[in-house]
C-alpha cells in the first residue's frame, strides 16, 4: 500500500481533510505572529525555534453531555467523557495521526494537548475541572537565555491565530458554530504550509450571560477568577444537588460561600474544596457540579435560544 508521501505533497488542504477524516470538526493553520513579544514560556518557538506556523484543531464536546447536566442525570459524564476522554485519551490518538503524516514528509510536528494539572513557573491560577493544580516552581532555565521548562502555550491565543474560535470572557475558547462546546489540541511545526487568518469575531459583547449564571460570580470584567470558579464547580453553592446539611456546619461563612458572595483566593479556596465529599473524583478530575451554567449561557446566547 501507497503512503501519502509517495503519492502526495504536503499541503494545508491535505492536513485539513484528514484533520477531518480523523474527527476534527474544525481545523485552522496559522502564522505565529500573534505570539511575538510573548513571554518565552508561552511562545511556541520556545518549543521548535525552527517553527514556521501552527495547526489547531476542535473536537466538539456532545450537547448531550450539557444537557444531562442542566437535567441533573448526571454529573460525572461532562468531565470523564467530555473532558478527559477528548482531552487526553481522543487527543493523543489524533494527534500522533496527524503528527505522523507531517514527519513523514520530512518535517517536525511538536504535539499540544491540555496538560491541565500543570501551570507554567509564575502563573498562580488554577484548573476548575481537576482536582488540583500545580505550578512548576522549582522549575529552572537549563541555561541563560533559555526559558524555565514546562513551556506551555497559550490556548487561546493559538485558537485565534489558527482562526477556529477566540478566547470568552469566561476563560474558554469560543467558537461560531460550537459555542464553548469544544476542546482543542495544536501542532506546532516547521513545514511551510498555507496560514489561513486569524478569527476575526468576538462573541463577547458584553452580554454578561455567563457572568450572571455562574453560582459563585467566578466571572467580571476581568475574566474568569479561575480560584474562584474551582470552588463553585465541586459544588460549594445552594443549587448543588448533591449538598448537605453538615458541609460547613457551623461555618460562620456558610450562607455567603453558599450563596456566592465571599471570595477565595488559592489558600482559601483549597480549604474549602477539602472539606467537599459531594462525588469522589475521578482520575484526578472533579465532577462538574455547578453544571457548567456559564457554558451552557454562553451557548444559548449565540445561537438565539432561550
Amino acid at each position: 500500500m501507497e503512503r501519502l508521501v509517495d503519492i502526495l505533497e504536503l499541503t494545508s488542504k491535505l492536513i485539513k481533510e484528514k484533520a477531518i477524516e480523523f474527527g476534527a470538526a474544525v481545523c485552522g493553520i496559522g502564522t505565529l505572529d500573534i505570539f511575538e513579544g510573548e513571554n518565552p514560556q508561552r511562545d511556541p518557538k520556545s518549543i521548535l525555534p525552527g517553527a514556521k506556523c501552527i495547526v489547531g484543531f476542535g473536537i466538539p464536546v456532545p450537547r448531550g453531555l450539557y444537557h444531562a447536566l442542566e437535567t441533573g442525570g448526571q454529573s460525572y459524564t461532562y468531565t470523564s467523557v467530555g473532558v478527559k476522554m477528548i482531552e487526553e485519551d481522543y487527543a493523543e490518538i489524533f494527534l500522533f495521526k496527524i503528527g505522523n503524516i507531517i514527519e513523514d514528509f520530512g518535517y517536525d510536528a511538536c504535539l499540544q494537548r491540555s496538560v491541565p494539572n500543570l501551570r507554567i513557573k509564575g502563573d498562580k491560577t488554577t484548573n476548575p475541572e481537576v482536582v488540583d493544580t500545580y505550578e512548576l516552581i522549582h522549575a529552572e532555565a537549563v541555561a541563560p537565555g533559555k526559558p524555565v521548562p514546562d513551556v506551555l502555550i497559550d490556548f487561546g491565543k493559538a485558537a485565534k491565530a489558527c482562526g477556529i474560535g477566540h478566547e470568552g470572557k469566561s476563560g474558554r475558547i469560543i467558537n461560531d458554530k460550537y459555542g464553548p462546546y469544544m476542546r482543542y489540541m495544536f501542532i506546532i511545526t516547521d513545514a511551510p504550509l498555507e496560514c489561513n487568518g486569524e478569527y476575526e469575531t468576538n462573541h463577547c459583547e458584553g452580554c454578561d450571560e455567563c457572568s450572571k449564571a455562574c453560582p459563585g460570580n467566578a466571572i467580571d470584567a476581568n475574566g474568569l477568577d479561575t480560584w474562584q470558579c474551582a470552588v463553585y464547580y465541586k459544588g460549594a453553592h445552594r443549587s448543588n444537588r448533591f449538598m448537605t446539611d453538615d458541609f460547613l456546619a457551623g461555618d460562620p461563612e456558610r450562607d455567603d460561600i453558599l450563596d456566592g458572595k465571599k471570595r477565595f483566593d488559592a489558600e482559601s479556596a483549597r480549604k474549602v474544596i477539602r472539606q467537599m465529599h459531594f462525588l469522589p473524583s475521578t482520575k484526578g478530575y472533579a465532577a462538574c457540579l455547578c453544571e457548567k451554567a456559564c457554558d451552557r449561557a454562553c451557548y444559548k446566547h449565540i445561537k438565539g435560544e432561550k
